[in-house]
C-alpha cells in the first residue's frame, strides 16, 4: 500500500483526463462543448474536482528581456467528490467571453483548453487542447471596415498590461496606413472590448504621424498617441466602417 501511495505521487498508475472537443475551430462570444473523461486511478482514491481553464500565452517585459507567460482567461468547475478506479465521461459547455483572443490571423497568438484534476496526494493528472479561435461575424466587419478606410492588417498579439478592464492582458490589433490617403497615422491599434448582437465596443489608439518640429515633440512626449472608446454598430462591414470613419477622420 505504501509502494502504490508513493508511486501515484509520481503520477505511475493514476487517473488520467482527456478533454475530447465537438470541434476545435470556435469565436469569441461563442461556445465550447465537448466531453471530458477520466479513466483509471485507484478506487480508494476521490478527485475533489476537475476543472476546464481558458488559457492565452502572454508576451511580457522585464527590463529590456521579453518573455512569454500564460494567463488564464476563463474557467469551469466540475464539482466533486468523482471517485476514481473507473471511467467517467461528463458533457461540457464554456460560453467564450467576448475577448477571447484571435488567433486565426497570425502572429504568436496561441490559445488552448487546460483540463486537469485535483487528487489529494497525487500527482494532478493534466491534458493540454489548442484552439483555432477565429473573428466572429462582428469582428471581422470591422476588420473589413479598416480595410476599406485604407488601412492593412500589420500584426496582432497579445501583451500584458499591469491592469486592462479587469485583467492583466489585451490582445491588440495594429493597422498600418495602406497607401497616401492615410499618412497623417503612423498606425491604428484596436482592441475589441465587449458585444452585444452586432453592437462592438472598441478601444482605439490612434498614433499620428510626426510632422515637424511640433510632432517630434508630440511623438517624444506621448501625446501624439490618444485612446478612443466607440461603440460601432458591425452588422456590416459598410456600418462599422461608417462609425470608424467618424473617429479617425
Amino acid at each position: 500500500m505504501a509502494l502504490k501511495s508513493f508511486l501515484r505521487a509520481f503520477g505511475v498508475g493514476g487517473a488520467s483526463i482527456d478533454a475530447v472537443l465537438d470541434t476545435d475551430r470556435v469565436q469569441p462570444g461563442g461556445p465550447l462543448t465537448g466531453t471530458l473523461h477520466i479513466r483509471g486511478g485507484d478506487a480508494s482514491q476521490v478527485a475533489k474536482k476537475a476543472t476546464l481553464e481558458l488559457v492565452a500565452r502572454v508576451e511580457k517585459k522585464m527590463g529590456d528581456d521579453e518573455y512569454q507567460a500564460d494567463e488564464v482567461i476563463a474557467g469551469v468547475e466540475l464539482p466533486g467528490p468523482i471517485q476514481l478506479g473507473r471511467d467517467h465521461s461528463f458533457p461540457f459547455r464554456m460560453d467564450l467571453p467576448a475577448h477571447t483572443p484571435v488567433t486565426s490571423l497570425g502572429g504568436r497568438n496561441f490559445v488552448w483548453l487546460r483540463s486537469g484534476l485535483d487528487v489529494p496526494w497525487a500527482l494532478d493528472p493534466s491534458d493540454k487542447d489548442a484552439l483555432q479561435v477565429y473573428p466572429n461575424a462582428a469582428q471581422a466587419n470591422v476588420l473589413q471596415a479598416m480595410e476599406a478606410l485604407g488601412f492593412r492588417l500589420f500584426k496582432v498579439d497579445i501583451d500584458a498590461r499591469s491592469s486592462w478592464f479587469g485583467r492583466k492582458w489585451v490582445q491588440e490589433f495594429e493597422f498600418k496606413p495602406a497607401g497616401y490617403g492615410r499618412a497623417r497615422y503612423d498606425e491604428v491599434e484596436i482592441v475589441f472590448e465587449g458585444q452585444r448582437g452586432d453592437q462592438v465596443d472598441l478601444m482605439l489608439q490612434l498614433d499620428r504621424s510626426a510632422r515637424g518640429l511640433g510632432g517630434f515633440l508630440m511623438e517624444m512626449s506621448g501625446a501624439d498617441e490618444s485612446w478612443h472608446r466607440v461603440s460601432v454598430d458591425a452588422g456590416s462591414p459598410q456600418a462599422a466602417a461608417a462609425a470608424l470613419s467618424r473617429v479617425i477622420a
